[in-house]
């Protein structure tokens, strides 16, 4: 199996933290499943679903290669930068998997904020969607609660990606919660 390892940064924020001792999977496209880490190292689980690369955003001693995308400050000058180094690596195992069509597992500790970002952020460079397709896409096959500091990456993206500040005509009046109870929507983000 490939893998790709790197952090999965806790949030201080207990009431936004999951944690399941079983694994949890789904199909997000035909070849590129997400899931948390009991899904990624349960051989049943893995077997059943066909999964022959796992990309890990977890943090582990034994990472062979750290794929870090958080903690990273924009406000130093290669912060995006740096950022879109990580996505091209992520991006790459991702393509190299299903270009073979094999079936690829991202996965982040619980599941449910760095690995989805992580697959949403590939959906809109590598298929050309917009954030809130992606989102949307994602959302509607797995339960998702991304992170402040992660929904900020992909804003980002989606800004480099369409410069113009063009919003999508589908997206308007469209109100998507990211975080659990916080009350911010993707439309508030993605508008301002």
């Amino acid at each position: 199996m490939n893998e790709i390892q790197g952090p999965d940064v806790p949030d201080n924020k207990p009431s936004e933290h999951f944690q399941y001792s079983e694994p949890v999977i789904s199909k997000v496209t035909d070849y590129i499943f997400v899931g948390n880490l009991n899904a990624a190292y349960n051989g049943r689980t893995l077997c059943r679903n066909n999964i022959d690369s796992i990309i890990d955003m977890t943090r582990h001693s034994w990472s062979r290669l750290k794929v870090d995308i958080s903690d990273v400050p924009d406000a130093l000058g290669d912060g995006p930068a740096l950022k879109q180094r990580c996505f091209e690596d992520i991006n790459e195992c991702i393509d190299a998997s299903t270009e073979k069509k094999k079936r690829v597992l991202v996965h982040c500790r619980d599941g449910f904020s760095l690995a989805p970002t992580c697959i949403i952020q590939y959906l809109m460079v590598k298929q050309n969607m917009r954030l809130i397709s992606a989102y949307e896409l994602l959302r509607a096959k797995y339960p998702v609660n991304i992170r402040e500091c992660h929904q900020n990456v992909l804003i980002s993206l989606e800004r480099a990606l369409r410069p113009g500040g063009n919003i999508d005509p589908d997206i308007s009046g469209v109100s998507v919660p990211m975080i659990g109870n916080s009350g911010s929507t993707l439309q508030e983000m993605t508008l301002h």
